[in-house]
């Protein structure tokens, strides 16, 4: 039976992807929460979104892969450093198969972790319509998409999130660990294991969507900039939706009680109206979060904390010891997927701490995993992210380059203390801002990416 519905599933999301390619990848970024439905293809295991992706992949290799290649090309030129970091941090990821000593088992995390997600980001690449030099540019052709189609699409991603996280704070619906039930812990993790896959989720999104909010107020103050300074995002008649899915968002996060995320994107949104010109208002931003967080220390709220603190501390001296233990580790550290078996096992007490598969640090997450120059190649294509959204904010659209910087922001900052891209989401999220970042870019506002 569940072949079967399987089979049915397939046929008909290929029927609409060969149609409407466009909405197609929208229902899939729409749906990126799916990886959580599991199943398995014979023995391979497998899930929803990647019978989704394999789909649209297929099908865009078919139809439209031929088309897109010049603009693609066209891409890999105008961004070449950015692509020569891609593709040294792909090939680490493929020697890391084999460094884990478990080939079999990091197989499969790597083409969910490394390749699938590449792909998406290649895939939109080729269909995001190019940004015209122009100050009116012409609509994208059919099946085509656009930098707002993208921040839509993750925008709707999150209502069932908010939805079904907010109902889980009433009734404790699917709460899978008993101290996040209780009153005095009580945290909502929504279709996830954990609070923080709520915040490392939303964060990034609602960077995302205030810029497309600010961009919607001034374009309702000032309507001749419809057409001569809203490149990359358009106005839209919805705006009371975008900013109910934004209130539904933050106060998902808040539930959470997720102090990474909420930090997060704190500094993200001070970022944010800082870089827009409300700096007097970030400024009393900056100053109300220190009187906040002494507050809260002063009142002994952040006591539960110290647990998790302590823990991360003691996984970052596990990594530490390992990698400094001799020159391999150093550089090519421990593969993928192999953290706890390497690192944490030696140390693992149950009644200590859990078993955990990353050591919740991003240099150190990419370090563990893919080795030191696989970590340096991801950390080359996030400046390289940064220096292009510098130019959307200095060239081009200031209120979509702020909001694309004050994402990669969140990005960093809870990454800090957390695994911001090791998941199936969040590592196509991370593309899908990628793709966006790429394809903002006007052709004719290419320079030098200090300027």
């Amino acid at each position: 039976m569940t072949y079967l519905l399987l089979t049915l599933f397939s046929l008909a999301f290929a029927h609409f992807a060969w149609t409407n390619f466009r909405l197609a990848t929208g229902l899939f970024i729409i749906a990126l929460p799916a990886y959580l439905i599991r199943l398995r293809l014979g023995p391979l295991p497998s899930t929803i979104l990647e019978v989704m992706f394999g789909i649209l992949f297929l099908i865009w290799i078919i139809k439209f892969a031929r088309a897109d290649w010049p603009h693609i090309k066209s891409t890999i030129t105008n961004h070449k450093y950015f692509f020569i970091s891609l593709l040294l941090f792909f090939l680490t990821s493929i020697a890391s198969i084999f460094i884990s000593d478990m080939w079999y088992y990091s197989l499969g995390q790597w083409r969910a972790y490394f390749l699938e997600p590449t792909l998406v980001f290649v895939m939109l690449v080729g269909r995001i319509a190019p940004q015209a030099s122009s100050p009116t540019p012409t609509p994208p052709k059919r099946g085509m998409l656009t930098p707002s189609d993208l921040i839509w699409f993750l925008a709707l991603s999150t209502v069932s999130i908010n939805i079904f996280g907010i109902l889980q704070y009433f009734t404790g619906w699917h709460i899978g660990n008993v101290d996040w039930i209780a009153i005095q812990t009580h945290r909502v993790t929504s279709f996830f294991l954990s609070p923080n896959a709520v915040g490392l989720y939303l964060g990034p999104i609602v960077m995302l969507l205030l810029g497309v909010i600010a961009s919607e107020v001034r374009a309702s103050r000032s309507p001749s900039l419809q057409t001569s300074h809203n490149k990359g995002i358009t106005t839209s008649p919805s705006f009371l939706g975008l900013l109910v899915m934004t209130l539904l968002a933050v106060a998902t996060l808040l539930l959470t009680k997720s102090l990474g995320a909420l930090v997060a994107v704190a500094v993200g949104t001070l970022l944010f109206l800082f870089l827009i010109g409300r700096k007097k208002t970030a400024l009393v931003g900056v100053f109300i979060g220190i009187c906040l967080v002494l507050s809260t220390y002063r009142l002994g709220l952040l006591q539960n904390k110290s647990q998790s603190s302590a823990n991360r501390l003691t996984l970052w001296t596990y990594t530490e010891t390992f990698l400094s233990k001799s020159p391999k580790n150093f550089v090519f550290g421990a593969g993928i997927g192999q953290f706890f078996r390497k690192i944490q096992k030696p140390y693992y007490n149950v009644r200590e701490m859990e078993r955990l598969i990353y050591p919740h640090n991003i240099f150190l997450n990419f370090w563990t995993e893919i080795g030191l120059i696989g970590m340096l190649s991801f950390f080359a294509m996030y400046y390289w992210l940064l220096a292009i959204g510098w130019r959307i904010y200095k060239h081009s659209n200031k209120i979509l380059g702020a909001s694309l910087l004050a994402a990669l922001v969140v990005f960093l900052v809870h990454g800090l203390i957390d695994v911001p891209y090791f998941k199936n989401d969040l590592a196509i999220l991370f593309w899908i801002l990628a793709a966006c970042v790429i394809a903002s870019e006007p052709p004719g506002e290419r320079r030098n990416p200090l300027t």
